[in-house]
């Protein structure tokens, strides 16, 4: 690595050429002086990509095991590239596994956004319905602790949250935000003092260590070949439609008041997963705008740009139609126009312009279920 690693930041990805049908393998270079990145082939010795700026990326966005959106390509980060780097970065940059346990959707809004102001934040999650031997997997280090058979009976059959979190010392850091596993005795101000009921409904399980927390980021969020056998995802598709936290909305800290906001509009989430979207799958599920709305392109970068949340919403009234009245909630287009006109609608609360809007949703009552099917069907395989 040329200079120190003060100018650049080294690591090594891997990328599948779905053309070529080989993994190529690459030195990414992060330059934090002007967020530019470099990609170098390893096996070629060639430039691959010369040194530019990514939308999306930023020194936080790289730890191992991370996946970056890269001109399109999505590129898996496999490992540090120097010593220097794993120095500086291999503590601050932690990994670890949180469940949000079954309660509200607007108390797991607040969860979320507790995370990331305490510096935590969440790059993997998704909704999944455990089974006994999910719970038993999980808490397979409480098997002699009294409350054991009181949290199997508690989660078994039930819907959760899982999330990959990620941050300084995260490990560590976590336990000391969630608090005591008793919420009468956990710090005030700790999520369990402020959600948590008892030490079996207290809101929120986090890894004990790092070597459990890497074992069961692996145990819920596998491999695609294993996404029909383990934690499925949770979609009905029935009488729903979509919902998509955009990539800039995540980065921003905005997930956790989307899902308060969804919960007190009306609506159950059904269905959640976050997911990298690639630019050509952007560009299919955008394809009804191209050469319609001016912002076309820049839909595609932003849903392209980073992990998004998507979500299959049921409205709570079953005699309504969930996508005509989730759009009512969602608002104009234009945050500008609707922070004007709707002041209380999601894109006038949570939405910067017409491109980062915080919100995608269903245009018409009839795409509401085959949007629904693109993510949580089509972009599953």
């Amino acid at each position: 690595m040329e200079g120190s690693f003060r100018d650049k930041y080294a690591f090594v990805g891997e990328w599948y050429d779905d053309q070529a049908s080989l993994v190529r393998r690459f030195n990414v270079f992060y330059y934090p002086t002007d967020d530019s990145l470099e990609m170098i082939d390893l096996k070629t010795r060639k430039v691959f990509l010369r040194r530019m700026k990514v939308n999306g990326v930023k020194l936080d966005s790289f730890f191992l095991g991370c996946t970056l959106n890269i001109l399109g390509r999505l590129i898996k980060i496999l490992e540090f590239g120097c010593e220097d780097t794993r120095r500086k970065l291999h503590k601050d940059m932690q990994v670890t596994f949180g469940m949000i346990k079954p309660i509200p959707t607007s108390i797991a809004g607040k969860i979320i956004t507790h995370l990331y102001e305490h510096g935590l934040k969440i790059t993997k999650m998704k909704k999944v319905h455990l089974t006994s031997d999910d719970v038993i997997y999980i808490y397979r280090s409480y098997q002699t602790d009294p409350t054991y058979p009181f949290l199997l009976e508690h989660l078994t059959k039930q819907y959760v949250y899982g999330i990959e979190i990620v941050g300084k010392d995260a490990v560590a850091q976590s336990h000391k935000i969630l608090g005591n596993r008793d919420p009468l005795k956990a710090e005030p101000g700790t999520i369990r003092a402020l959600y948590g009921s008892d030490a079996v409904r207290n809101c929120m399980h986090v890894s004990t260590d790092e070597e459990g927390a890497l074992q069961d980021l692996e145990y819920f969020f596998p491999p695609p070949h294993l996404h029909s056998v383990r934690l499925r995802l949770t979609a009905t598709l029935s009488n729903c439609t979509l919902c998509i936290v955009k990539p800039h909305a995540i980065r921003e800290g905005k997930l956790g008041k989307a899902l308060e906001l969804i919960d007190e509009g009306g609506f159950d989430i059904t269905a959640l997963n976050m997911i990298q979207v690639e630019t050509v799958n952007a560009c299919e599920f955008f394809e009804v705008y191209k050469g319609i709305v001016p912002e076309y392109k820049g839909m595609v970068q932003e849903l392209s740009s980073g992990p998004c949340v998507a979500m299959e919403l049921v409205v709570k009234d079953k005699t309504k139609n969930t996508a005509v009245e989730f759009r009512k909630i969602v608002g104009p287009c234009d945050p500008e126009i609707a922070r004007l006109l709707r002041p209380h609608t999601m894109r006038a609360k949570l939405g910067n312009n017409k491109v980062q809007n915080a919100i995608h949703c269903s245009d018409l009552p009839e795409d509401g279920l085959l949007e629904v099917e693109y993510f949580f069907k089509i972009l599953d395989l």
